[in-house]
């Protein structure tokens, strides 16, 4: 449940940023939202490949 509500924020964070910039400069907003995507695709991204190097490595050290 946090863990929607803390996506939900930062969803609607991001959406307001770019809205801001978007009304300063129109291109500006197009610009705000496509590297706040990169960013958030870099860190999803870089989440799995951690979460699949932790689940690797602790099932070898088991053995």
């Amino acid at each position: 449940m946090l863990t929607a509500l803390i996506f939900i924020l930062g969803l609607i964070g991001a959406g307001l940023c770019a809205f801001g910039a978007w009304l300063v400069f129109p291109p500006a907003g197009f610009i705000v939202a496509g590297v706040l995507l990169l960013a958030t695709s870099f860190m999803y991204a870089r989440a799995q490949a951690y979460a699949q190097f932790i689940r690797t490595h602790t099932d070898k050290a088991e053995d």
